[in-house]
């Protein structure tokens, strides 16, 4: 079975106002949906969260070019290839008037996204091909994974204290652990957003907090300690981007909270040195950013063994499948906030079941999910 072609479909939602985390807000929800068709006629889908789109579609473009004819089941073959665009001269294709990136050019992160929604779609093909789900491919014998509510943004017009009758609208739902933000906000405005958080969800629910790299590390420390009698099941993505392994390392030697990130990690590499020696005790490396489910399952593995849990950020209908599957598979992240995610209740014509706190996964060959392309089309970015 040979890659005939890839189809790329960009879309993009108009949230209408703004989502702020601590340092940037979400204004439209945007997404490329990836087909890769063979000549068999099976058609893999892949999802990639990634800017600028553009710039990921025209990656796309060339990525075919290069991946035309090979055995769409050779996944890691496809992905070494594909991946030598981002150190080797076949990378110069790319940027052939803008220099490479020893001179401040390159475009590695636009790479491994578009690698991402390729190699996504691949792992739907070979489900597809052998009328396995992905979840059973991988080894997982229980299609019921547990999922935590994210939220809690500092939403453009509204009381920063909104959080609080939120984060308890998804307790009332069955959830069973609630996400929100910090960071956004002095100290003391924090601290009324937790703590009023804290009262209305009651003491069984867990409650992770996540900076979104909004802090230093003395700033950090002094946040976890204000927040730590509130019983904080995680303190995510702590600190500033430029000291986000070292820094957080040592955040993690001052506070009896657990430090969850990795999202915002490019490679199975990086990804290693956050738990070598930024003591992340979650891990939330997102197959649909950068190097998609085959790097995924590297740093899952790797988590495995230095006794880090797996949850990866956003995305359960993907992610769902190796956290189903592996030992260290905590659970998956979702959205509830339909304001906040129209993607999830729009786009999809097939997709799991969300409820009480966990995500069920379905018995359809491949990942189990499909597009309402009336919705794509509409929403064509």
């Amino acid at each position: 079975m040979k890659i005939e072609k890839i189809v790329a479909h960009p879309i993009s939602f108009d949230l209408g106002k703004e989502f702020w985390m601590s340092r940037e807000p979400y204004r439209t929800a945007s997404s490329i949906i990836v087909q890769v068709f063979t000549d068999d006629g099976v058609v893999g889908l892949g999802q990639i969260h990634g800017r600028p789109m553009k710039e990921i579609v025209e990656i796309l473009g060339l990525m075919e070019t290069l991946i035309k004819g090979m055995d769409a089941m050779a996944h890691e073959a496809v992905w070494a290839k594909l991946f030598s665009l981002t150190h080797s001269r076949a990378g110069t294709n790319l940027d052939k008037d803008k220099g490479q990136p020893h001179f401040g050019a390159g475009k590695r992160p636009q790479i491994l996204a578009a690698l991402a929604g390729i190699d996504i779609a691949l792992w739907d093909i070979k489900g597809k091909a052998l009328q396995t789900p992905v979840w059973r491919l991988l080894g997982g014998t229980d299609p019921l994974v547990y999922a935590y509510a994210s939220g809690g943004y500092y939403e453009q017009g509204e009381s920063p204290l909104k959080v609080i009758d939120e984060m308890a609208s998804y307790v009332e739902m069955g959830y069973t652990a609630v996400k929100m933000k910090c960071g956004g906000t002095d100290l003391k405005g924090d601290i009324a957003r937790i703590s009023g958080v804290r009262e209305a969800i009651g003491p069984n629910t867990k409650l992770m907090l996540d900076a979104n790299l909004g802090y230093t590390l003395d700033e950090a420390t002094a946040a976890i300690e204000a927040f730590e009698e509130f019983d904080i099941f995680w303190f995510e993505e702590p600190i500033y981007w430029y000291d986000g392994i070292r820094a957080v390392g040592k955040l993690a030697q001052r506070t009896r909270v657990p430090i969850a990130g990795g999202e915002s990690q490019m490679t199975a590499w990086e990804a290693r040195d956050l738990v070598d020696m930024g003591g992340v005790r979650y891990m939330q490396f997102d197959a649909t950013r950068f190097g998609g489910l085959t790097e995924l399952i590297r740093v899952a593995n790797y988590c495995l063994v230095h006794d880090v849990q797996f949850v990866p950020h956003h995305d359960p209908q993907i992610h769902g499948h190796p956290v189903c599957a592996m030992r260290n598979g905590f659970g998956l992240e979702t959205f509830p906030n339909k304001e906040r995610d129209p993607l999830w209740d729009t786009l999809f014509s097939l997709k799991p079941e969300i409820k009480d706190s966990f995500v069920r996964l379905n018995e359809q060959p491949g990942l189990g999910f499909d597009i309402d392309w009336s919705t794509a089309k509409k929403f064509a970015a």
